[in-house]
């Protein structure tokens, strides 16, 4: 088995002698403000989408208001932990020496240590967690869906649908968090980009967690295909909803490519009402670049992807131009253009 350290213990061993250092030496007065004394977890090892628990104490009760303290993972930061903080801050209650809050760590392929550290006004106190990845025969991600009609799963900017992610086993005392992440497989580089959280928290004894995913209004962005993931330290499950603006729109939203290739253009519908449906006529202006003659949108719908036949002889370089014509509507009719990758 391979355990790794993060980046960063050499600084965070640093930063943990100086505190102690300037403690032993003497002090003409006794101070009472508080100072971070130490942290620690509980456990110290947890299995992949395990949850701890980590206290922060203090030298002295905390003032009126509380006292807020920065923790964070040393190295490359783990965002499942700063997600589950809050931010990186947590706050000692007013008179108390101490507070204790549940934290969440992302899943690692291999063994992992990581550091982390409590600090607040130059004093500093580390401790480290130990996540141990989880067997994929005896539990893993087996699926992620969003609550969103038709084989597109179209997403209107400015909206919010229900995720859900699936578990091959029953979730462990505490639940199980798994891993969110965006990612740009199924469609172009640089796509539109939803708003997820760090991590969904299956309920212990369930197999089914659930999350929210927004696609916000601002910035304004084209129509695109992006992949949301879900993983256990294990290879990620995807799903890949269509995104579009709230404009009727249409689109490329994976690179052209001449000859026997899964090419796809897709049409959104954006806000625009259709309680019986919608007809788009599609044409290309391209020679030896073919689409659909038309596709039929559900009412329940906000878009749909087409495939784009381009054949062997078009050359890379190629400008390829697709209209959409919305039938019996004022939308009228929209274009983009393309170029054949080489």
């Amino acid at each position: 088995m391979t355990i790794h350290r993060r980046a960063g213990l050499g600084a965070a061993a640093l930063a943990l002698a100086l505190p102690a250092a300037f403690a032993a030496a003497p002090s003409a007065a006794a101070d009472t403000t508080p100072r971070v004394a130490s942290t620690s977890v509980s456990p110290a090892v947890i299995t992949a989408g395990g949850e701890a628990l980590q206290t922060v104490r203090l030298t002295a009760p905390a003032p009126a208001g509380g006292l807020g303290v920065e923790v964070i993972s040393v190295g490359f930061a783990d965002g499942n932990y700063q997600y589950s903080t809050d931010g990186g801050h947590v706050r000692v209650p007013e008179g108390k020496t101490s507070v204790t809050f549940p934290i969440r760590l992302e899943a690692y392929e291999d063994e992992t240590v990581v550091p982390l550290l409590a600090r607040r006004d130059g004093a500093t106190a580390g401790t480290s967690v130990t996540v141990r990845p989880l067997d994929w025969r005896e539990q893993t991600v087996t699926g992620i869906d969003l609550d969103v009609p038709g084989d597109a799963k179209a997403v209107v900017a400015g909206t919010k649908v229900t995720g859900s992610v699936e578990l091959a086993a029953p979730a462990g005392t505490g639940g199980t968090s798994v891993d969110l992440r965006v990612a740009h497989v199924s469609g172009l580089p640089g796509g539109p980009a939803p708003k997820i959280p760090r991590y969904t928290v299956v309920p212990a004894g369930s197999t089914r967690g659930t999350f929210t995913m927004e696609y916000p209004a601002v910035p304004v962005g084209g129509i695109g295909i992006t992949d949301i993931a879900a993983d256990l330290g294990h290879p990620p499950m995807r799903v890949a909803p269509l995104l579009v603006p709230k404009q009727y729109t249409v689109g490329v939203v994976r690179e052209l490519r001449a000859g026997d290739r899964n090419n796809l253009g897709a049409v959104g519908l954006g806000d625009r009402w259709h309680p019986f449906g919608a007809v788009i006529e599609l044409t290309s202006d391209t020679p030896g670049v073919t689409v659909p003659r038309k596709i039929e949108i559900p009412a329940e719908e906000a878009g749909a992807n087409f495939p784009v036949t381009v054949d062997p002889s078009v050359p890379a370089g190629t400008k390829v131009r697709i209209s959409a014509t919305w039938v019996l509507s004022t939308a009228g009719t929209v274009t983009t253009e393309a170029v054949v990758a080489g």
